[in-house]
């Protein structure tokens, strides 16, 4: 009776309104988890990246050449100059005038002289080196018995005085340091202190010095008074240097012990991670200093060689450099421009040898100074200690400006030497340049497809110019300006170093990111087969290492692809939803992009010769991987349901991008595969 009343009710309902009924059917119709549909989808890759190198060797060849050209072209034009300038007596007048005004610049002035602030900075580094430490590095009788001395003018703690009292201990390495010893020391100290407070420095390097009066006041303990000694010394760069060497000699001889921190080692008070006695904790400070004094004394001989030498001799005017016997000149031109250059070069290695103490120990004691510390008419204040209070900031400062004053002359003195040397051999200068000449003509017509390299030089004769200077060479400047542009392009080639490679692969690690936008379709009753259709975009960063060069990429995969779609468990059927699992396999249709680091130096040498570079080209790639799909049910009638996905897979490409070919080099990418996760909606 109730099943009757139920089949009238239903039937009076459809008979009412039909479409409740179509409803319930779509509906049903929507609990599959695949729709047709379009999706999209992104996600991370990660993957591999692979770089292919041949290469033949002719790059190298070609950039060693260049340089070659380059070099003997460079000689053959200073070479040639020295030749042309030897033969004017005007010329060789000239250089010897420049080189008077170097001589005085150098030897005559303080202020823009870099051999004066080179010897001043090594007197100051040994003034300050003693400075900073002398406070803490121990000294007295020890156990000879002697009465212990106070040595006024010293760097003591909150002192203007040190005084020398440690008893109970054998003088020597590692011990106090003895008060002969300390005598010694304080003597050399004062000279160098008090000889530059007196003159406000010491004399330019061309002075006989002046002789100065150097005081010197101790107290021996037990004694009611002072005791003054007085003594006259020359106030000059080589005696002061001389004095500095005893400074360090007396240090680094007896190597005193350094006092210590409470449970740190000696080097605690500086920041250093040493301990043990001066020449262990300062090892690195003391050679500094040492050498800078070595080479400050050389400084000084070069300076008395070039004050020694006739500066006042110049070429007669009708010298003939082929047939004129008289050369001395040409002697005194050589000597003074080999000491010149000397002089520069110790300077600039004065700085080298200051830059291997660590930087935090001259910035923090040796250039530092506490207020108050020191004055130039002052010397020695109860503040001086622990820090050099020495001016060795200041000099380095003037050091580097009077280095860069002089830098344009560096040059000319080499060019100064060169005319020199010519001069006094002029017949093996000329076979010289004729052999430079060959070289260069031999070497032009060999380097093969550069053509602007056959006419880079040339020879003819003017029969005006005296006898056995008749030979006239040229330069070609348009094809020597082109030759330094190929080499200096050249130059920065990252194969232009690579011998021989017959085949060489490296790869590297890339990981980025994919996008997908499509249409699918599925087929027959179950629907388990399907298609989709889509396109793609890719980006993918790769860095890859190699013996010869490190390189990154940034790598972008376009183009539009097809995948067969199989479900092999669909529509299964949860609280609410419905689930699909299956695979997928296919093909993509693409270009890829290379934007490698290595572009612009591989590109620059394309104004000489014709590089094959390729940074796209076209792209077949395998898709394939694991697919999960998920559709809610509907509550309302629709066509279509949203859908969301998860797919694990992965793209191979097939094909490689013959990035760069020149000379018999070949450089090839290619993106291996790579492995992504996507998140996919479709509706």
């Amino acid at each position: 009776m109730k099943s009757q009343s139920l089949n009238l009710i239903s039937k009076d309902i459809y008979e009412k309104n039909p479409f409740n009924s179509l409803s319930l059917s779509l509906a049903s119709s929507l609990l599959n988890a695949e729709d047709n549909g379009f999706f999209i989808s992104a996600g991370y890759q990660i993957g591999e990246a692979a770089q292919m190198v041949k290469n033949t060797g002719e790059l190298k060849k070609l950039s060693d050449t260049y340089e070659n050209l380059s070099n003997l072209l460079t000689n053959f034009n200073n070479l040639n100059q020295a030749v042309t300038n030897a033969s004017s007596p005007s010329e060789i007048n000239a250089t010897i005038d420049n080189l008077k005004a170097n001589t005085q610049g150098l030897i005559g002035e303080k202020t823009n002289s870099p051999a004066y602030q080179a010897v001043y900075l090594a007197l100051n580094a040994a003034v300050g080196l003693w400075n900073v430490i002398a406070y803490n590095v121990q000294c007295g009788p020890g156990n000879s018995g002697e009465q212990s001395v106070t040595f006024e003018g010293q760097p003591g703690h909150n002192s203007s005085s040190i005084n020398c009292n440690l008893t109970g201990y054998n003088n020597g390495v590692s011990g106090p340091l003895s008060i002969e010893n300390f005598k010694k020391l304080n003597q050399a100290y004062q000279t160098i202190q008090q000889a530059l407070e007196q003159d406000s420095g010491f004399p330019v390097l061309d002075s006989k010095g002046k002789q100065v009066t150097i005081t010197i006041t101790t107290q021996t303990n037990g004694a009611n008074k002072s005791e003054t000694t007085t003594t006259t010394t020359t106030n000059d760069a080589q005696t002061l240097l001389q004095e500095a060497s005893k400074m360090i000699d007396v240090l680094t001889t007896n190597c005193p012990w350094v006092n210590t921190a409470h449970n740190s080692n000696g080097g605690a008070p500086w920041g250093l991670n040493t301990t043990g006695n001066v020449c262990q904790v300062f090892a690195t400070e003391f050679s500094a200093v040492t050498s800078m004094i070595k080479n400050a004394q050389e400084i000084v001989t070069q300076a008395q060689s070039l004050n020694n030498q006739q500066s006042n001799q110049n070429a007669p005017q009708d010298f003939n450099p082929y047939t004129s016997a008289d050369r001395a000149f040409a002697q005194n031109m050589l000597n003074h421009a080999q000491a010149q250059a000397k002089i520069l070069e110790l300077a600039d290695q004065m700085k080298k040898d200051l830059n291997n103490i660590p930087s935090q120990f001259i910035t923090n004691y040796l250039a530092a100074c506490r207020s108050d510390g020191t004055t130039p008419s002052e010397g020695v204040t109860s503040n001086t200690w622990g820090a050099g209070c020495a001016y060795v900031e200041e000099t380095i400062t003037a050091l580097n400006n009077s280095l860069a004053h002089f830098g344009t002359q560096a040059e000319q003195i080499k060019q100064s030497e060169l005319l020199a040397r010519t001069i006094l051999d002029f017949r093996g200068s000329l076979s010289n340049l004729n052999s430079t000449y060959n070289s260069i003509t031999t070497t032009a017509s060999n380097t093969p497809n550069s053509p602007f390299l056959k006419n880079l030089i040339s020879q003819s004769t003017n029969p005006n110019n005296p006898g056995g200077l008749q030979a006239v060479y040229q330069v070609n400047q348009s094809a020597y300006s082109q030759l330094l542009s190929a080499t200096q392009e050249l130059g920065h080639n990252p194969f232009r170093r690579v011998g021989l490679i017959s085949s060489q692969t490296n790869n590297g690690a890339m990981n980025g990111i994919g996008v997908q936008i499509g249409y699918k379709q599925f087929f027959g009753e179950k629907r388990r087969w399907g298609l989709r259709y889509y396109g793609f975009f890719d980006y993918n960063h790769a860095y890859i290492k190699s013996s010869f060069f490190n390189s990154a990429s940034d790598v972008f995969t376009y183009g539009v692809g097809t995948d067969v779609l199989y479900n092999f468990i669909n529509d299964k059927a949860t609280k609410n939803n419905k689930i699909s699992f299956g695979v997928f396999g296919g093909i993509a249709l693409a270009g890829t992009s290379w934007l490698n680091s290595q572009y612009v130096n591989l590109a620059t040498f394309n104004n000489f010769y014709s590089a094959k570079m390729n940074v796209a080209n076209f792209q077949f790639l395998f898709n394939l991987g694991l697919r999960m799909n998920l559709a809610k049910n509907k509550k309302k009638a629709s066509d279509h349901a949203a859908q969301h996905g998860v797919e694990l897979g992965v793209k191979i490409p097939t094909i490689n991008t013959n990035y760069y070919s020149l000379l018999g080099t070949q450089l090839q990418y290619r993106r291996l595969y790579s492995v992504y996760l996507n998140y996919v909606f479709a509706y």
